[in-house]
């Protein structure tokens, strides 16, 4: 089974891939949060902090960009093989209204002229090419127009979030119509969706059982053991895990004072890591609190100090 870490903005950034593979790791596949071209046709600095420069460590990432015209497309494609990797996702799944309505993530989906057109006139097989989508904007069936048209292309394999934009991520996914697609397209499909817990995993390949890729979100934030779980790997003793959940902390924060100006912007990185962070711990309300109160580094440390004096959740 392969296992993927589905990209999250504001989370599962350089910083923290580095420092999860490197202290826990279990993950096959990192995606990026998805690169965009600015108005100026340049690429944002933090942006290209994620893929610059291509290193050993990133054999195992897939940057993903979010794209709705050829021009757009053949910037990211000369971009990403310059830069030796070996595979980029198009992202076609992103749901929020601001990049829909221009077109892009699952605003293209009821589009697949739109689509044909891009790929037709935009991909030049410098790199190999993988697609995550939604069933569909508005309309769940939008996306079987869609995926003949990427494997008519070439595209290597398919990314199915079983929900449509509109829903953003209310309601379940549906894996009835996941279902649909797998009996037709097999494993040109891997399978994203609300898999949060080893039983949420167990649930899927029930239904799936051929199924040899799953991306995970925030199941993966909430329990960084979970890939483990997945593949029979033995979790670590308690001890054990709260040291390896102390260096990647001590790690992120470090990486982040490298670069980072001040203090502000410090904490307005590492806060906002603890909502998940903190899931690991028995009193995962009061480490939160403390994080969330603290004002500067000194606080902010004590505040560090004090979750780690709490128990780990039981396994």
């Amino acid at each position: 089974m392969k296992i993927s870490l589905a990209p999250l903005q504001g989370y599962t950034d350089w910083v923290f891939r580095q420092a999860y593979q490197k202290h826990i790791g279990g993950i096959d596949q990192f995606y990026t949060p998805f690169l965009v071209l600015q108005n100026d046709g340049g690429i944002k600095t933090a942006h290209k902090r994620e893929v610059e420069p291509f290193e050993e460590g990133s054999k195992d990432l897939v940057p993903q960009f979010l794209c709705g015209s050829t021009e757009e497309f053949k910037y990211f494609e000369t971009y990403f093989s310059e830069l030796n990797y070996c595979e980029m996702n198009w992202n076609m799944g992103c749901p929020y209204p601001m990049v829909t309505k221009k077109g892009k993530g699952s605003g293209l989906l009821p589009h697949p002229e739109k689509v044909e057109e891009i790929l037709a006139n935009a991909y030049q097989n410098k790199i190999n090419l993988t697609v995550k989508l939604r069933l569909g904007l508005l309309d769940d069936q939008d996306v079987d127009s869609i995926l003949p048209i990427l494997k008519d292309h070439g595209i290597v394999q398919v990314i199915v979030h079983p929900r449509i934009g509109k829903q953003l991520y209310k309601g379940k996914p549906n894996l009835s119509r996941f279902g649909d697609l797998y009996e037709k397209f097999g494993n040109y499909l891997a399978y994203n969706g609300d898999i949060c817990t080893f039983h949420d995993y167990k649930n899927v390949m029930d239904s799936f059982s051929d199924l040899n890729h799953v991306m995970i979100g925030r199941g993966i934030l909430q329990d960084y053991w979970l890939p483990k779980r997945i593949k029979g790997i033995e979790i670590p003793a308690p001890h054990e895990r709260k040291d390896k959940l102390m260096a990647m902390h001590d790690e992120i924060f470090q990486l982040y004072g490298s670069y980072l100006q001040g203090e502000t912007q410090i904490m307005q990185k590492m806060k906002p890591f603890w909502e998940y962070f903190s899931m690991h711990f028995e009193n995962e309300k009061k480490v939160y609190k403390a994080i969330k109160k603290s004002l500067g580094i000194k606080k902010y440390e004590q505040a560090v100090d004090f979750a780690f004096a709490q128990k780990l959740k039981k396994e």
